[in-house]
This record gives C-alpha cells, structure tokens and sequence, in this order.
C-alpha cells in the first residue's frame, strides 16, 4: 500500500486550491505563485533525525530496518512530498511531527484535506459554549486555526457543503427523557462522531450548564481522539 503525504506552506498566511496546488506543485513539481521557498536541507536533517532508527538507502530514501516499510522523499524549492510504502500510521504521523517545525501543514490527497484550518459550526443552543470550545478545541488541536460561527441547523448545511476545510460541529439534543451533546468532524472524505448525554431530568436550573459542559467537554475530546486515530496528522 502506497501513501503520499505532501507539505507546503503559503505566503503571508493566504490560501490556494489546495488540490490544485497539490497536482501543480507536488505532482508535476512546477513552482506555484503564492507559496513560500522552504529550507529543503534543513527539512532533510530534521527527517534524518526523526528517522534516525531506520537504514538510510540514500539522503531521500529510507527503509526501516526490522519489518517492512520505506518512504522515499522528493523535493523542489517549494514542496516536500514523501511517498510511504507499507508504512505503520504511527511512523507516517512523525512526517506531520518533523514539517510543523517549519510551519507547513499536512496535505493528505488520499482523504482530500490539509491540515490547517478548522471551521467550527455552533448549532443552535451550543453558541451560548462558545468561549469553552474553542479553549478545548484550542488545547486538543493548537496547530489549526479555528474559524467560529453560530448558525442555525439549516444555516450549517448549507454551509459546510462548501466548506473546504476541517469542519467541527456541536449540536445539543433536548428531549423528554434524555438529553444528548454530539460533537462532529470532518477531515476530507472521512469523518468521527460522539455523542455523550444525560437524563433530562439532571437539568435542574442551577445544575444545566455545568452539566452541559462537561459532556461537551468530553464528546470533544471523544471526537478529537477518533481524528488523530484516522489521520496521518500529529
């Protein structure tokens, strides 16, 4: 099985077609305006380093030395791709690990996003949790930057049918006898769900919030926990 991982960075924080730039720029390897040179020697020797437990074929190609596993690296003065064959989630992650030092997110072509922006939907009563949220998603997930908005049910999708990058989601359920906080994301072609809830009855006036939060709390935790186990992002 082979995996290509692809890492850029854009010029003055702006933002391109990501799939564009990934088929110009890491595939026909043409220079694409808007994208930042990168250190490419500096990279190889951070890679060297985080790899340092696997046999060295040549400065751009690596085989792990007990079981199967290689990537190879190419390079031009904007790009850096690595093509990973039979390679563990756990070692791919160390390529997200090792770019982050030199501030360029992950493209994932496989799963059709880049890992650098979170779109944060509120729905409905969940607005009212914003500042608690964007702490938490803030803490789980410090490299990306989140974007907030309070929208209605129909206004959300309408919304992330567009939406081009990570999308995370919150809505509360009120019914008679249980009450449920479900958080949501989306990365690409894949996606996690958790729901957590309560008895309604537990939400006595003076408990609600406080109730409310920890299980948002926590079914952000659940949801954030289920992404980093589906992506080669670290």
């Amino acid at each position: 099985m082979s995996i290509d991982l692809n890492f850029w960075k854009y010029q003055n924080d702006g933002s391109l077609d990501n799939a564009a730039v990934y088929q110009k720029a890491c595939c026909d390897h043409e220079t694409v305006e808007g994208l930042e040179p990168l250190p490419i020697e500096d990279i190889l020797k951070e890679t060297a380093a985080a790899f340092h437990d696997w046999h060295l074929l040549s400065p751009l190609h690596y085989e792990r030395k007990n079981g199967p596993g290689s990537f190879q690296i190419t390079t031009t003065p904007q790009i850096v791709r690595f093509d990973c064959y039979s390679m563990e989630q756990a070692d791919r992650k160390r390529f997200s690990s090792v770019m982050s030092k030199f501030a360029c997110p992950l493209y994932n072509p496989q799963q059709g996003v880049r890992f650098d922006r979170l779109a944060v939907f509120l729905i409905g009563e969940t607005a009212e949790y914003k500042e608690k949220v964007e702490q938490e998603l803030s803490r789980l997930l410090p490299r990306l930057k989140g974007i907030t908005q309070a929208v209605t049910w129909e206004e959300y999708v309408l919304l992330s049918k567009t939406c081009p990058h990570i999308e995370y989601n919150a809505i509360i359920h009120r019914a008679k006898t249980l009450t449920k906080v479900t958080s949501f994301m989306r990365f690409g072609n894949a996606w996690a769900n958790r729901p957590c809830q309560c008895k309604t009855s537990q939400l006595e006036e003076d408990n609600a919030r406080r109730i409310l939060e920890e299980l948002l709390q926590k079914s952000i935790q659940r949801v954030v926990q289920d992404f980093f186990a589906r992506t080669d992002y670290e």
